[in-house]
């Protein structure tokens, strides 16, 4: 990387660092003075453990859209206090946060791999997640061994055993993402999956899965203008359904065409457009496609970096849209061997 080029990194990373710390005192600041949102995801997940206990519905809170599987995987967290848990779960997400950075970066010199790590762990939708106690951090953590390790079963586990718990529509592209290019982690995906919902389904009973699927259902007034929303139903709620149907096929069409890195760019970013809503959190995915893109197009890594403080709010849609759209013109090798050795993504930093 040439002098010039690493300045302009520095300089994005800094901007990206500033923005979002500067959002994090605002939001203490916030919470100190009036309603806390300090971990309320995190407290759902508390709630509906502890109501899995006491053999109350399961889904009496109507803001709780998880699988029964979190419940019965947040029992413990019923015995514990419940401040001291959520700070624990925050210093897990960012140790989280540094040992990927580290695992993608694993011959670049350590002050850039410093500020890699920095831009990570500071940039809005990381901190988003990690204030409201949002599971994204661990969703796109167990897609780091699945989609840059080798393709064998072991890799794909933990994605599985997370997305079980906490499926969210972003996962679904990257599962068909694995399908392709990782099929032995998809496997391993699939399978884990399946085990932890029947575990689940013999600590809750058949019939929390039942309600789960009508909460779902009943999630969809969220598809609206709300505090929080940042998805195409923010902008024009009657606009999402055919974008999601053109970004779903957009997305088979580049997983059958194109190569892996391409196709990795628009896994980790069409889950944003497929969504009924997203949050600034939802734009977390993302940050797993710089190290495809990246050796491609590294301004346009760039610039995406640099302007996610603004883009992963408000404009989230636009951005996303945009991300898709240069992805396309790309240009990478033609791979017509779907294999593991073929793929060459287990070293991003080339």
């Amino acid at each position: 990387m040439s002098k010039r080029a690493r300045l302009a990194w520095f300089a994005a990373v800094a901007f990206v660092a500033i923005f979002g710390i500067g959002n994090l005192y605002l939001w203490i600041r916030e919470s100190l003075d009036g309603p806390s949102w300090w971990a309320i995801d995190y407290q759902l997940v508390v709630d509906a453990a502890n109501r899995l206990f006491d053999g109350s519905p399961l889904y009496a809170d109507p803001k709780y859209l998880y699988s029964p599987l979190a419940a019965v995987l947040g029992l413990p967290l019923t015995w514990v206090d419940p401040f001291a848990a959520s700070v624990t779960y925050a210093v897990l997400k960012v140790g989280l946060a540094a040992a990927c950075t580290a695992a993608l970066t694993p011959r670049w010199p350590a002050r850039d791999r410093a500020v890699a790590t920095v831009g990570v762990v500071t940039c809005l939708p990381f901190l988003h997640d990690l204030f409201l106690g949002n599971a994204n951090i661990l969703i796109v953590a167990s897609m780091v061994p699945a989609v840059f390790g080798a393709s064998r079963f072991r890799n794909g586990v933990l994605l599985g055993l997370v997305a079980a718990a906490f499926p969210k529509p972003f996962v679904l592209p990257v599962l068909l993402w694995l399908l392709v290019w990782r099929r032995s982690s998809f496997l391993g995906a699939a399978v884990a999956g399946l085990v932890a919902t029947a575990g689940a389904v013999l600590v809750a009973g058949p019939g929390a899965y039942v309600a789960w699927t009508g909460a779902l259902a009943a999630g969809s007034r969220y598809a609206s203008v709300f505090a929080g929303n940042h998805g195409v139903t923010a902008l024009v709620p009657e606009l999402w359904a055919p974008v999601a149907a053109a970004v779903a096929l957009g997305l088979v069409l580049v997983l059958w065409r194109r190569g892996p890195r391409v196709a990795l760019a628009w896994a980790m970013t069409s889950g944003i457009l497929l969504a009924p809503y997203a949050g600034t959190y939802a734009a977390l995915p993302i940050a797993l496609a710089l190290p495809a893109v990246g050796p491609l197009a590294p301004g346009f890594a760039l610039a995406i970096v640099a302007a996610s403080p603004i883009a992963t709010t408000h404009p989230l849609p636009l951005y996303a849209a945009a991300i898709l759209l240069v992805s396309i013109a790309l240009r990478e090798p033609i791979l017509h061997a779907r294999s593991a050795g073929s793929v060459g993504l287990s070293d991003p930093s080339g």
